[in-house]
């Protein structure tokens, strides 16, 4: 495992990553025999973390983007579609019936998947924002708060987090999500500015604002 140690910190902290890497956060003057124990206490999550990520990496391969290949847009699947346009200034990515069609300069030299991925990643990076701000103005009078910033971001192991002066970053992946799940993720941050922890207090909150918030919640955990 990787050790991160942190005057931050109070607690330890075990984190288990997609490539089956293991993270242990501690604060600076824990001993190093105490956190061996602590990772060997909970070797059976592990072994089931890293079962979870190995099943969700068979079922969701990482992408060729390819044509043909499915992308799913707010929990809709739909199929890939490269084309070269000549002349086109910049890539452009629209959805055609059951297509995400992408097009490029026919002129360019480069292969189509070099300058594909990108642009779908802004593209639905574009869309997250987009939604996401429609459920913070949907929520936000409700709850009381005010968030200072939403920022769209390529975040590695969380799909959203809020800190402590208001701003809330959300995975440019979200858009990928069913709409529900994706304004559970949202109004989840946007809870946090009233409780920054996960208490009775917080869930409370949660769930009178979302009554199935936990229906959402095992969804994005069985694929998320």
């Amino acid at each position: 495992y990787r050790l991160q140690r942190t005057d931050r910190r109070k607690t330890l902290a075990l984190r288990v990553q997609r490539d089956g890497g293991i993270e242990v956060l501690a604060p600076s003057g824990v001993d190093a025999a105490f956190v061996r124990n602590f990772v060997g206490r909970r070797a059976g999550w592990i072994a089931d973390r890293r079962r979870y990520f190995s099943d969700m990496l068979r079922r969701h391969p990482p992408k060729e983007l390819k044509n043909g290949e499915s992308f799913s847009v707010f929990g809709r699947d739909h199929r890939l579609r490269l084309e070269r346009l000549p002349g086109l200034k910049v890539p452009l990515c629209r959805i055609e019936g059951r297509k995400l069609t992408v097009s490029i300069n026919g002129l360019i030299g480069e292969s189509l998947p070099s300058v594909a991925g990108p642009a779908i990643r802004d593209w639905y990076a574009a869309l997250t924002e987009k939604k996401a701000r429609a459920i913070v103005r949907k929520h936000a009078k409700a709850l009381a708060v005010k968030p200072r910033n939403l920022i769209v971001v390529n975040q590695i192991a969380r799909w959203a987090s809020c800190s402590k002066n208001g701003d809330i970053r959300c995975n440019w992946r979200l858009s990928m999500m069913p709409v529900p799940v994706l304004e559970y993720i949202i109004v989840h941050e946007l809870c946090h500015l009233k409780t920054h922890d996960h208490s009775a207090r917080f869930w409370g909150v949660l769930k009178s604002v979302l009554p199935d918030y936990e229906k959402r919640r095992k969804w994005l955990r069985q694929n998320g």
